[in-house]
């Protein structure tokens, strides 16, 4: 069979064209010397050409025919025919092509052949020397027909046929399947009987039957590879569609996992993952997933966990955007042991330490929003606040009438049950109380002598708890008989002061606040010698709140979240926020290239040993240039000596490379340096290094990277990296962890997980 190039087609409005790759790479002409229609209204066919010939027998074979020479085209409805000659009959329908023949489908479908016999009327034929291309596949055979009935889709049938999704020239593919027949529907799927797969030329499996869908990827996936803690181990997953409407857009996919580990033993799972589209607004309505995972027996069952123990996760997640309005939420992870997550699914457990279960719902208004939450704790060996449930309201900031005052509210009530690791600390730490809160805050913006920004509030909080707390402390004295280093004997005493909590009933708490924040802001303008506009503008601000002592203080109440946590405030905040403003040169829009905020806390009336100078906090955000962005937040607690807090992160990215830097900082908690960089060479080649150092245990976390070798239509890529042992904070030593593994694709078929370990 002779060598054929590639194609792709370009609609337009009066002539559809294409255009082909490839050493025989050439445009069709526009050719209009003969231009001729047969029939009216949908049945419409137009025929150009350089010349024709006809036969005026009314009776017989050569009824009704016209022979076309020379550039022929033929357009019928969503058909277009192109060939050296075409004989054509006005009657039936039926053409008959010879000599470069091009039949090009609304589709997109592009069917080339050395001859081809087809009705128009019924979109049926048959055709010899066939180069057929649907994306993304292309078939290549001796022969073939085609059916396309108005009540079926449509349907390509070829026997002997070559299938593959490269681009290179006939005989030199990377990969491509050879088949006894294919039957190829257009943007719908691909089937072949008897099919033997090649790799690089090399046949390498049978299949007596074989099917792909053209828009999602079905079917098998492997990824081996060996890791220290699993040893040599090979990951397989099989993906097969339960419910597959694409006029509905409803899809519900099936995923089967069997994975066998030599360190580790052998493990299986299911995955049930569903979308569905709404197809007025062919937006995402819905999608979420059930997925399962058992490890029956852990041949290296960590020590820390005590007795062995079959091995499981379940995890289930849904998102339903029921309105524009209106959305639902649910998320639940059951596992049957604390480390299982770090074992078995290290990307989910660097994301989510610990599950956090809910079910929310939420409606969202063009002022307010509200909703109902459900937060509960499924395993008792974590710890957390429930919300059992809990309904909220939020009033975003509203003018009442025309006045000029602006009302704010939030409210909420709800079950609350702190709840704690069972393992350490049993029930007896447990507790829980109603809570029902609102808060309600008005402003009145204001702005004096043109420049000057005022904007005094006052707000009221006000809160129900059905359980307080009384602090009862206890002073006793302690008697202590010493020897000093002459022998000689002194009684020294010494107060010691107890407190318990004695749960009470029921309380209401009243908080008041007074506030205002007072701003103005100034510009100037300078220009550069290239002829670009700068613009710095300057706000300085200043906020100052103050609450009075409550009549439940926080040491008189449950602990929940931050609501519990207020008590008596006087501080004021002092800021002052940059911006630079660029316009270049020839342009009327302006682009920011770096904000600046940056403030102080005072405490006005500290307690005693605390200094007023509190916290100290910055905002950055820096945009040299369109590729590249780096932002910098953090928090300098004045009474520890210490930032609280910080938050940086480098980001540029190019057509051929991205690099991320990220530096996480949480006193008490880490401090951690991740790096990554991926370059892509060329279009073979690509490469990425990545790494965590933590400062803290002065640890390096782990490195690693992977190299990727890509094809016109298939990718490889060897992913490596290497996590140093250390001991835990359990007082376990965790061995040195290297991995290495590869994992390929078709390139026309990206799979949304290049590692499959990472899909389960």
């Amino acid at each position: 069979m002779k060598k054929q190039s590639s194609c792709w087609l370009f609609p337009l409005v009066a002539l559809t064209t294409f255009v082909c790759s490839g050493p025989q790479a050439q445009a069709l002409p526009d050719f209009r010397n003969v231009v001729q229609a047969f029939g009216s209204g949908s049945d419409r066919t137009d025929v150009q050409a350089d010349s024709a010939s006809y036969s005026f027998s009314g009776i017989g074979d050569e009824a009704n025919w016209v022979t076309f020479s020379g550039n022929v085209a033929i357009r019928y409805r969503d058909f277009e025919l192109r060939a050296d000659e075409i004989r054509y009959n006005s009657e039936t329908s039926d053409a008959e092509a010879k000599g470069n023949v091009v039949l090009i489908g609304k589709d997109g479908t592009l069917w080339k052949g050395e001859s081809l016999n087809v009705n128009l009327r019924e979109r049926a034929g048959n055709a010899s020397g066939i180069d057929l291309y649907s994306r993304p596949f292309r078939v290549f055979a001796e022969s073939g027909t085609f059916v396309a009935a108005k009540d079926v889709r449509q349907s390509y049938e070829v026997e002997n046929a070559t299938l593959t999704t490269c681009t290179n020239d006939f005989g030199h593919f990377h990969y491509s399947v050879g088949t006894k027949r294919v039957r190829l529907r257009p943007k719908d799927d691909v089937t072949a009987w008897g099919a033997v797969p090649h790799l690089f030329g090399v046949p390498f499996l049978y299949v007596p039957y074989f099917w792909k869908d053209l828009l999602n990827h079905y079917g098998f996936r492997f990824q081996p590879g060996y890791k220290g803690s699993w040893g040599a181990y090979l990951l397989s997953t099989y993906k097969f569609p339960i419910v597959r409407d694409k006029v509905e857009k409803a899809f519900i996919d099936s995923y089967t996992f069997a994975d066998i580990r030599s360190e580790r033993g052998f493990a299986f799972g299911e995955k049930i993952q569903w979308e569905f589209d709404n197809p007025a607004t062919n937006a995402r309505e819905s999608y979420g997933y059930l997925t399962g995972y058992y490890i029956p027996t852990d041949n290296d069952y960590p020590e820390e966990l005590g007795e062995e123990e079959s091995r499981y996760r379940v995890r289930f997640q849904h998102n339903w955007d029921v309105t524009p309005s209106d959305q639902v939420l649910i998320q639940g992870l059951y596992v049957s042991d604390t480390l299982v997550q770090k074992d078995f699914f290290r990307k989910e457990y660097r994301q989510m330490t610990e599950p956090d279960n809910f079910a929310t719902y939420t409606h969202y208004g063009e002022s307010s929003s509200f909703g109902l939450t459900a937060r509960m704790r499924l395993n008792d060996f974590y710890s957390q606040v429930e919300r059992l449930p809990e309904l909220w309201y939020s009033l975003n900031s509203v003018e009442l009438g025309e006045t000029g005052v602006y009302l704010e509210n939030d409210t909420s009530l709800g079950f609350l049950r702190a709840v704690f690791d069972q393992d350490t600390y049993g029930d007896d730490r447990d507790y829980e109380a109603f809570r029902a809160d609102t808060s309600f805050v008005l402003s009145y913006p204001r702005k004096y002598f043109g420049f000057l920004s005022v904007v005094p509030r006052v707000g009221y909080r006000g809160t129900y708890y059905d359980k307080t707390l009384e602090a009862l402390t206890t002073t006793t004295t302690e008697t202590v008989v010493q020897t000093n280093y002459l022998g000689e004997v002194y009684t020294s005493t010494s107060e010691k002061k107890e407190t318990v909590y004695e749960e009470k009933d029921s309380g209401f708490r009243n908080i008041f606040e007074l506030g205002a924040e007072v701003s103005t802001r100034a510009y100037g303008f300078f220009t550069t010698p290239s002829g670009d506009t700068w613009r710095h503008v300057v706000e300085p601000y200043l906020n100052w709140t103050f609450i009075p002592e409550p009549n439940l203080t926080p040491d008189e109440l449950y602990q929940f979240d931050e609501i519990d946590e207020i008590g008596k405030t006087h501080n004021i905040r002092v800021g002052l926020r940059q911006r630079w403003q660029q316009r270049k040169n020839g342009q009327t829009g302006a682009s920011e290239r770096f904000y600046l905020d940056t403030w102080a806390d005072f405490e006005l009336e500290p307690e005693d040993d605390i200094d007023h100078f509190r916290d100290f906090g910055w905002d950055a955000r820096y945009y040299p240039a369109s590729w590249m962005r780096f932002r910098c937040k953090g928090i300098y607690d004045n009474d520890l000596g210490e930032a609280d807090s910080i938050e940086c992160g480098l980001t540029a990215w190019h057509s051929h490379f991205r690099t991320q830097v990220d530096y996480q900082y949480q006193a008490d908690e880490n401090s951690l340096l991740y790096g990554s960089v991926t370059w892509f060479a060329n279009e073979r080649w690509g490469y990425n290094l990545f790494g965590r150092y933590e400062f803290e245990t002065s640890q390096v976390e782990e490195v690693g990277g992977w190299i990727q070798r890509s094809w016109d239509c298939i990718a490889f890529r060897l992913v490596t990296s290497f996590e140093p042992g250390y001991t835990n904070s359990r007082g376990y030593d965790e061995e040195d962890d290297f991995s290495i593994s590869i994992v390929g694709w078709l390139t026309d078929f990206v799979p949304k997980s290049i590692l499959e370990e990472d899909n389960r």
